[in-house]
């Protein structure tokens, strides 16, 4: 009984330790393999970066699966064999740094299942604080922070309205949905389309409808407000003409019974 007592804290104390090492050893072969591109924490000057920051990234990663194992496994296939269409980054990320080089001369494809499951569980997300100093060592004061609200931009929300692409993106590789090739093929462009297209009207539909709110609030006068909700409904109409076109030609590549596993 004394010797039971002795070996579970022992053998607890080797599991947490083993732990402990195989975080230490993959966050050193984020900082060799990794860190010179993709800092880890978000910094304050943004125009030093030459690719995005590791938190960015996850947090991608994270809206797009679900499944540790699968987040796990993109971010190792990707560094692997970067393709524009597999990305989960916003068009305007890519446009920005430029497709990432593979890394297969780099790194071992177990080193990167190490970093990626490091990155996954370790590289924190602040959903919170829109502020520059969140996640750095200067930290966050939320109490000064405001919560920046996601302005829709489309007219018409709602179940009968989901986002068929980021839906199937999330099950890429779903045994059971079974996608070929060729349905794969042509869905990835019709996502390209999709987003270059609302991501295009969004920062438009944003700032104008953020302009409206703050003019009410000033007591500004009517008839001054018509023309620019005139404009933000037109920019609205087009998200929405762009998002039903997206419904509409996704389901016409899928099967019926593909669409009920959805």
């Amino acid at each position: 009984m004394k010797l039971n007592k002795i070996l579970m804290p022992l053998g607890l104390l080797l599991t947490l330790s083993s732990a402990l090492l195989a975080t230490s050893t993959a966050e050193k072969l984020f900082d060799t393999k990794c860190a010179s591109c993709h800092v880890k924490i978000k910094p304050a000057d943004f125009s030093t970066l030459i690719a995005p920051p590791a938190m960015g990234i996850v947090k991608h990663v994270k809206m797009n699966y679900n499944n540790r194992d699968e987040a796990i496994d993109f971010i190792t296939s990707f560094a692997l064999d970067p393709q524009e269409s597999k990305a989960v980054c916003m068009p305007k990320t890519i446009k920005k740094f430029g497709l990432m080089p593979s890394q297969k001369d780099n790194v071992t494809k177990a080193e990167l299942d190490q970093i990626a499951a490091w990155m996954y569980d370790n590289i924190k997300i602040n959903k919170s604080c829109n502020s520059k100093d969140c996640n750095s060592k200067k930290g966050c004061n939320s109490k000064k922070e405001k919560k920046k609200k996601n302005i829709s931009p489309f007219l018409i929300t709602g179940k009968e309205m989901p986002h068929l692409t980021k839906i199937l993106k999330m099950n890429w590789e779903n045994k059971e949905l079974n996608l070929s090739e060729k349905q794969k093929k042509k869905l990835l462009v019709i996502r390209k389309v999709t987003m270059d297209g609302v991501m295009e009207l969004k920062p438009q539909i944003s700032k104008l409808e953020t302009k409206i709110k703050m003019l009410i609030t000033e007591g500004t006068n009517p008839q001054k407000l018509y023309p620019m909700v005139q404009k933000l409904s037109k920019l609205k109409a087009e998200a929405t003409k762009i998002h039903i076109n997206c419904i509409f030609n996704t389901k016409n590549i899928l099967t019926i019974q593909q669409l009920k596993i959805l």
